[in-house]
């Protein structure tokens, strides 16, 4: 006789329903947009009931800053866990910045700048982000410094902020451009050996100064 598997508690059936909702979210915000996703499509897609989002998340603006921040938790469980992995030579400070590039041209961004776009008429989106963009922030600036140097400086502080402002950059190109992606690629490509060089002239600099 086959054994039965332990029945669910009310406590694990509720966060599988709240990943699923979560995970329903983000699908839509990557694919419709912050303007195409409503409540009532992301619980057809979750396959649960309206008044089960509802009991979790009474709002749009609430359920997509948690969808966000349920995403962003999980990437920078990624990019910790690999910049771990990171060489301790001379090549970490190339894959560091190739790491990150791969976390910046994912679809997450396209739709994170979707989100504050919409959240500047939208008084509650904004106020549901704006903690989340200063948590999401900190965490990433300190896992890129760390990134650069096992004991982050001011010049590595800063090394870190440069990368993600030129990543952001490029991230918001490759949604607004109009080139070929045979062009795109390789004008990203040029511009990230680019910065990859303009690096390791500031670290060698900072390091001829101590």
């Amino acid at each position: 006789m086959a054994s039965r598997k332990p029945r669910q508690t009310n406590e694990e059936r509720s966060a599988q329903t709240r990943a699923k909702v979560l995970d329903a979210t983000v699908d839509c915000l990557i694919e419709l947009g912050y303007a195409g996703t409503t409540t009532t499509l992301i619980s057809e897609r979750a396959g649960v009931s309206r008044g089960a989002q509802l009991h979790h998340f009474p709002t749009k603006a609430e359920l997509v800053a948690a969808a966000v921040e349920h995403l962003a938790n999980r990437l920078g469980q990624d990019l910790q866990r690999e910049a771990a992995a990171l060489p301790a030579d001379g090549d970490r400070v190339t894959a560091a910045i190739d790491l990150l590039w791969s976390r910046f041209s994912t679809p997450l961004f396209p739709a994170w700048l979707e989100l504050w776009v919409a959240a500047r008429t939208d008084p509650e989106l904004a106020a549901s982000l704006r903690p989340l963009e200063a948590r999401l922030r900190a965490g990433i600036e300190k896992q890129g410094s760390t990134m650069f140097s096992a004991g982050a400086g001011t010049d590595y502080e800063l090394i870190a902020q440069l990368t993600f402002y030129l990543m952001q950059g490029m991230a918001l190109d490759r949604i607004l451009g109009h080139e070929s992606p045979k062009r795109r690629i390789q004008r990203e490509v040029a511009a990230i050996n680019g910065w990859k060089r303009a690096v390791a002239v500031l670290l060698d600099a900072h390091v001829a100064a101590v």
